[in-house]
């Protein structure tokens, strides 16, 4: 999951990069007035932007959104760079406009409910539907935890594991950076991210894939590192028994039968049955979208997370995309995600610009589909109390 895009948990707009042409306060204008009335933003934004969102998609995010934080008191900030105050939340905005004075670029970041502090925030999440799990550390002193030892499905977050193994080769000089993957088609998965669009053959360097498995969730990124690291290598990384690639994982998803084969199999069996269902043909997307599949995930704690985070954090790659957390409250942040129906996990490793090292890590796991929306806000939320907070 990749939470500054349109796939993104609760990232909900389009952010075209612009210069600032325009005084703040036209900004701001800009911002009521689309707000105020969301129903013919035509004459607000610029041609360029209206080709990339239609009006009726503009005008149901906003009202959407309206219908979910109520009036706006207030707009406040600058640089193109905004909070939209009702009596319940704050919705971050980023904006742009053009020479004219029209919105070219913009982005509606999750809403924020205004809770009061921090236990607040998990309060907050512990009243979503589902179990909930969570840590919140700093400098390694636990502050809030709730079930962090406890294994839960949490989705492609999975993925820092994969990232420690890379490193660990990296420091250790048997591989670098710059060295070429070529992409095969048995790594060839469904989306999150990009290369499963790329043709065969296509070379990649260790970086990117790194990159984009990070920053995308590219889930074809991840598939070409596990089959270069090894499968072995990562569940040892995870502390888990046996660990599925992502087109395994689809696979068995779209297969029940098999899927529950794979569930009873004895450990050692386990791998044999995963190859079988990842040589049949990808699955369409559609075959995968039902709630998880049990025995078809990653499960891991908070405390696992947020320890692999502690190892991997300081890797570029990170600096791509911040999550749902403001970059701008933290000297720098580590983001990585993992969500599918009925799965959500949140992990962020920061650090403050008093130097600080605080990690947060949330989990909900349900049966139906989780308000990825809310979840993230709550977790951007939380990220800047504890900025702000010094706590």
């Amino acid at each position: 999951m990749a939470y500054r895009n349109i796939i993104a948990a609760g990232a909900m707009a389009v952010l075209a990069t612009a210069t600032q042409a325009l005084a703040n306060p036209a900004e701001i204008k800009a911002i009521e007035t689309l707000w105020q009335n969301p129903q013919d933003p035509g004459a607000l934004v610029s041609e360029s932007f209206a080709r990339a969102v239609p009006d009726e998609q503009l005008t149901a995010l906003v009202n959407r959104l309206k219908k979910e934080t109520g009036p706006a008191i207030k707009v406040e900030g600058d640089k193109g760079e905004y909070l939209i105050v009702t009596e319940t939340h704050e919705i971050p905005v980023e904006i742009s406009l053009d020479g004219d004075g029209r919105i070219q670029g913009l982005f509606f970041s999750p809403p924020e409910v205004l809770t009061e502090g921090p236990a607040a925030t998990l309060a907050a999440f512990e009243a979503l539907p589902g179990t909930v799990s969570y840590l919140v550390s700093s400098d390694d002193k636990t502050l809030f935890d709730r079930n962090a030892d406890t294994p839960l499905a949490v989705a492609s977050a999975f993925k820092l594991g994969v990232l420690k193994v890379l490193l660990s080769d990296i420091a250790a000089q048997t591989r670098n950076w710059q060295d070429i993957v070529t992409l095969q088609p048995e790594d060839r998965s469904l989306p999150s991210g990009r290369l499963q669009t790329f043709p065969d053959a296509s070379p990649l360097t260790l970086h990117t894939l790194a990159t984009l498995m990070i920053a995308e969730s590219d889930n074809t990124a991840t598939d070409m590192l596990m089959r270069v690291l090894g499968a072995d290598r990562v569940a040892d990384a995870l502390g888990l028994r046996s660990v599925l690639t992502t087109r395994q994982a689809f696979a068995l998803k779209a297969d029940p039968e098999l899927a529950r084969q794979y569930e009873a199999a004895p450990v050692e069996d386990k791998a044999a049955i995963a190859k079988k269902a990842a040589a049949a043909p990808l699955p369409s997307v559609s075959a995968v979208l039902g709630p998880m599949t049990a025995g078809i995930e990653w499960s891991l704690s908070n405390a696992k997370l947020c320890a692999l985070m502690g190892e991997v954090a300081g890797t570029d790659v990170f600096s791509v995309n911040p999550g749902p957390v403001r970059p701008g409250d933290w000297q720098s942040v580590a983001f990585k995600g993992g969500s599918e129906t009925g799965v959500l996990n949140l992990t962020a490793q920061l650090t403050g610009k008093d130097k600080r090292t605080v990690c947060l890590s949330v989990t909900i796991n349900d049966t139906a589909a989780i308000d990825e929306t809310k979840a993230a806000g709550l977790f951007t939320r939380l990220a800047h109390q504890l900025a702000t907070s010094g706590k």
